[in-house]
């Protein structure tokens, strides 16, 4: 009988052999899952004894890599940890460098997984000296052999799209504090020579190209590392000079420097610039402070054209000795800007740019309002909430030497800028004026008194292939053509609507049409059903082809470049056997915006269209903009098939007069030349 129940016993079991695993299996999982558990909440008891000070620095850290090294699962379990800890605002500095030191250590962490803890750290530091703590913590827990591809993987980190551009464009901040502290955190803790350099130079090579005033410095570090490389410089007397060059690099981005002179507010820009409290000599943000001339650095009684620095009767450039069209001289230098001789420390007087940021309705609100009784206009960031307070401090002039008013019945707050105005404006200097609705430039004499606000940082970035105009809009013009790699190419023909090149232009290879149909239902995209009349991101040329901020301009954009520059035609005259007219030809234009800086904008050829060929319209030249003809204006077979570019004519007039350009209205399936626009710090 006892047999006979061990069978059944045994049967019993091995039928329900299945469910018996499966439980098993799931309180298995069930074990594994409260282990993890166990193993993170380990983690985070040895982050919090560090906030608490009951580790030394050599105790959190071990302890740390343990924890981190006991996390089950896969890489993404160990960053998740290590990067919630890194965020946590509650964690002191010292708590967050001391996980970087861990993850750096720990052997089980892969440098994917470095990279990007690294990468995360950094990007939520938003003071320089916190970044290079984490930069230089990195570099001296981290293996020797992997210091390079470190700091290299975190750079590229920062130029992906992925954190570049995460929810606003704040990236330029983070990505210099960045490059200058893998420079500085290099000299310092980069173990091997060889590494030393290709960290270097690669840090220069992203941060060139995007500020002209950082620029020198960078070119003049890239030259004494390659002459200490090549054994050309003693290579002590040449680190030292780097170390020389990196402290002007820093001032110049104003990092680093006492700043206990000067009040400032952190408003969150995409620039890092901090804008001071008070207005330069003013002791409250609702006082006035001094009145500087432009181009002089010490307030006086009287502003007259007669007592100006730069001012003689009967010199060339309506009387002015400086900064005027023989020396070609458009912004303030050193010994001249009152602010930097005033205060030093990397402070400077702003740029037409870095006003224009302050006010970009992206960035900013804008509201007329009092302070402690004086009126004037509070600017506050939409990012941190954080706001500056700039008083209508007017001007003063040989006039009305107290005057604070533009007209008699409409208070200002006036501002000056580092830049003069050009050619025969030479007699004025730019402002930027807030006075009701009108917010922005404003040309005043160069002798009026003016109160300065300053302003410390690199100001806002200029990719290396574009050009900041002074634009009202912040908007920057490409250098060249799409195609192009010189200004005077004509570069590359593309469909509206299109963001590649082809052999044949027409109705049968237009992507926006369905063959067959010759009436409105061909058109599949930009139609009388969708509405849409402006160019779609994912049918933008230069959006596709270029990246994030750049995109093909809008009639507004074209109309914007006609109105606030000067535009000068190159003209040439063609060999008789071409011409026998002899008819002036226009070669380009050369547009000129209100700072002084200039594009160039070649003749195209007309445009292409059918079997590749140039097909030149009434010898015009086209530009395209991103915009549809209007549908209303058209007969309607043309409706919804054209679309408005920027053209001018070949030809001089029979008089030998030059026409300005105009928009018209060409076939969306004709290849047109595009000029790209960036538009990521403007306030489009």
């Amino acid at each position: 009988m006892r047999t006979l129940r061990s069978i059944l016993l045994a049967g019993a079991m091995l039928l329900a052999t299945p469910m018996f695993f499966s439980s098993c299996e799931e309180e298995g999982s069930l074990i594994k899952f409260k282990t993890e558990v166990q193993v993170v909440n380990d983690f985070n008891d040895v982050v919090k004894a560090i906030n608490d000070g009951k580790l030394s620095s050599e105790q959190a850290i071990a302890q740390l890599v343990t924890a981190i090294d006991n996390i089950k699962g896969d890489q993404s379990a160990k960053l998740q940890a290590i990067t919630d800890a890194l965020n946590n605002n509650n964690n002191t500095l010292d708590t967050k460098l001391n996980v970087i030191a861990g993850a750096m250590k720990s052997l089980s962490t892969e440098m994917p997984t470095k990279i990007d803890a690294l990468a995360k750290a950094v990007e939520n530091m938003p003071k320089y000296d916190e970044v290079l703590k984490a930069v230089e913590t990195a570099l001296v827990n981290i293996n020797p052999n992997e210091q390079l591809k470190l700091l290299e993987g975190v750079l590229e980190k920062y130029f992906s799209d992925e954190l570049k551009y995460p929810d606003d464009p704040l990236s330029y901040k983070g990505k210099l504090y960045y490059c200058i502290g893998e420079i500085e955190g290099t000299l310092r803790y980069m173990t091997y020579t060889d590494d030393k350099f290709k960290a270097i130079r690669k840090a220069i090579e992203k941060l060139a190209g995007e500020n002209a005033k950082l620029d020198g410095i960078l070119d003049n570090m890239t030259k004494i590392v390659e002459a200490i490389k090549a054994g050309n410089t003693n290579e002590k007397e040449g680190w030292a000079e780097i170390a020389r060059q990196l402290a002007l690099l820093k001032a110049a981005a104003g990092i680093g420097g006492s700043t206990d002179k000067v009040e400032y507010v952190d408003l969150g820009l995409p620039s890092g610039n901090l804008w001071a409290k008070c207005n330069l000599g003013a002791s409250s943000p609702e006082a006035y402070g001094d009145y500087y001339a432009w181009g002089e650095v010490e307030p006086k009684q009287e502003y007259t054209k007669s007592n100006h620095k730069w001012y003689k009767e009967g010199a060339p450039s309506q009387g002015f000795t400086k900064y005027n069209n023989e020396d070609g001289k458009l912004t303030l230098e050193d010994e001249d800007d009152a602010v930097i001789q005033k205060l030093g420390n990397g402070w400077r007087t702003p740029t037409l740019a870095d006003f224009r940021e302050l006010t970009n309705q992206k960035y900013t609100t804008i509201e007329k309002t009092t302070l402690n009784g004086v009126a004037g206009y509070q600017i506050t960031s939409k990012k941190n909430k954080k706001s500056i307070f700039i008083p209508c401090a007017g001007f003063k002039n040989s006039e009305k030497p107290q005057t604070r008013f533009i007209s008699d019945d409409e208070e200002v707050a006036v501002c000056m800028t580092n830049l003069r105005r050009i050619d025969n404006m030479v007699y004025n200097a730019w402002t930027f004026a807030f006075q009701n609705d009108r917010i922005g430039r404003y040309g005043k004499r160069r002798p009026d008194g003016i109160s300065v606000r300053p302003v410390k940082g690199p100001g806002v970035p200029v990719p290396n292939d574009c050009v900041d105009l002074g634009l009202a809009s912040g908007l920057l013009w490409a250098k060249c053509n799409m195609g192009a790699t010189e200004p005077t190419d004509r570069g590359n023909y593309y469909a509206w609507g299109e963001t590649s090149t082809k052999k044949k232009y027409d109705g049968e290879t237009y992507k926006h049409y369905k063959w067959g149909d010759y009436n409105l239902k061909r058109i599949k995209k930009y139609n009388t059903e969708d509405g849409k009349t402006v160019i779609d991101p994912e049918d933008d040329a230069a959006r596709v082809n270029l990246g994030v901020g750049y995109r093909i301009p809008t009639q507004e954009d074209w109309k914007e470049l006609l109105d606030e520059c000067n535009w000068q035609a190159v003209t040439i005259t063609l060999p008789e056997i071409m011409d026998p007219s002899q008819t002036k030809t226009i070669a380009r234009w050369k547009v000129t915006g209100p700072n002084g800086n200039s594009i160039i904008l070649p003749m195209t050829g007309g445009f292409e269209f059918a079997g590749g060929y140039s097909h030149n319209d009434k010898n015009n030249t086209y530009y395209t903009t991103a915009n549809l003809s209007p549908a209303e204006k058209l007969p309607d077979d043309d409706k919804y098939r054209e679309a408005v570019a920027l053209t001018w004519s070949f030809f001089a007039e029979s008089d030998g007069s030059v026409k300005y350009p105009w928009f018209a209205s060409t076939r969306r399936v004709y290849g047109i030349v595009v000029r790209p626009v960036f538009d990521l710090y403007s306030n489009k």
